[in-house]
């Protein structure tokens, strides 16, 4: 038991090497439960955890070792067994039933309390940077695999003599598992427990970001800064364009347009008064769609576009027009007129009702 906590708990919330072992389900969670933390495993989480919170609260609460702790590790762990080389020799019965308890592991009650979304955060945190490192070793008598492991020394030894080559190839271990049929609901299970990870991990390859999976989270307004503050960090053309096009995927869907799209109007708006967006917008094809839709939106819907004192300030309802002008001009009329008709049917229904 002390090796999950020293060899992959630490890492999983600190960083470096993740050492995973046999899975461990519900049997195993049940030992960890009544096993006892070391007093300096335990303040190295702390510390780890506080660090993480820190930097997504002014006063977050100080995250525990607690049951919703030991749950989302305990599913994290098996959650990457099923990656591992030994899990592909598993008859596929055996693979399903692992994957099935590490959904059952992961799904924790819905909440919307900041500060106990960002404690699992904390836990979950480096799950979507973890990459598994595999090693080819060619030698004078052949060539040799290593998924995730280390070749032995004995084999790399004297590689002039022996004419040893090493090559190190990197796998995203969460592209890896969104692409497993096996494997897939279980990361789905945790993202939807962790939906703070899930929203953080915008700029992942796989699996598909859904940003219209978190539209309660988004309603709430201390959570949604938590999550715009996060997203106003990132590489703004990169951002941009992912999120625009999380966005657009949920225009046709009355339910959740209206508060996707004020979030997405409150990041230009952000944006704009911390004087990060010049009017002077460049033209920039990454974030085309980003000032596309927002000029589309400010023709359509400007209430959704920003605060009521916002817009009934002269000063700053100018400012958002010509903001709203040069998103035009840097996007070009044609795909604002585009994206306007996307929205048009949707705001009329939204109307209706």
């Amino acid at each position: 038991m002390r090796d999950f906590f020293r060899q992959f708990l630490l890492p999983l919330v600190k960083g470096g090497a993740v050492h995973v072992g046999a899975p461990l389900g519900q049997r195993g969670m049940e030992r960890l439960r009544d096993a006892s933390l070391e007093p300096s495993i335990d303040a190295e989480l702390i510390a780890a955890r506080s660090r993480v919170a820190a930097e997504l609260l002014l006063e977050p609460a100080p995250p525990i070792w607690d049951e919703e702790s030991l749950r989302l590790a305990v599913a994290t762990h098996d959650l990457l067994f099923l990656l591992h080389p030994r899990a592909q020799t598993l008859r596929a019965a055996q693979r399903e039933q692992i994957a099935l308890c590490t959904c059952e592991l992961a799904r924790l009650p819905d909440s919307l309390d900041a500060d106990e979304l960002v404690a699992r955060h904390t836990l979950l945190h480096l799950l979507p940077t973890l990459a598994r490192t595999d090693v080819t070793v060619e030698f004078w008598a052949g060539r040799r695999e290593f998924v995730g492991t280390a070749p032995p020394h004995r084999l790399v030894a004297w590689p002039e003599l022996r004419r040893v080559r090493q090559e190190q190839r990197s796998s995203d271990c969460f592209a890896e598992a969104a692409g497993d049929s096996v494997a897939a609901p279980a990361l789905r299970a945790l993202l939807d427990a962790s939906p703070l990870t899930d929203l953080f991990s915008l700029l992942r390859r796989e699996p598909l970001f859904d940003l219209g999976h978190h539209v309660p989270l988004l309603r709430d307004p201390r959570l949604c800064r938590l999550v715009a503050y996060r997203y106003l960090e990132l590489d703004a053309s990169r951002m941009g364009d992912a999120l625009t096009r999380a966005v657009i995927a949920q225009l046709p869907n009355d339910e959740l347009r209206p508060s996707l799209c004020a979030f997405f109007a409150h990041l230009h708006l952000c944006q704009l008064l911390a004087g990060r967006s010049s009017i002077d917008l460049s033209v920039r094809t990454s974030l085309r769609d980003f000032h596309a839709l927002f000029a589309a939106l400010f023709r359509t819907v400007p209430d959704w576009c920003a605060p009521p004192d916002v817009l009934h300030d002269p000063t700053l309802a100018m400012q958002l027009h010509k903001y709203s002008e040069a998103c035009l001009q840097s996007a070009g009329s044609g795909r604002v007129a585009e994206l306007t008709g996307l929205l048009r049917p949707g705001v009329e229904s939204t109307a209706q009702r």
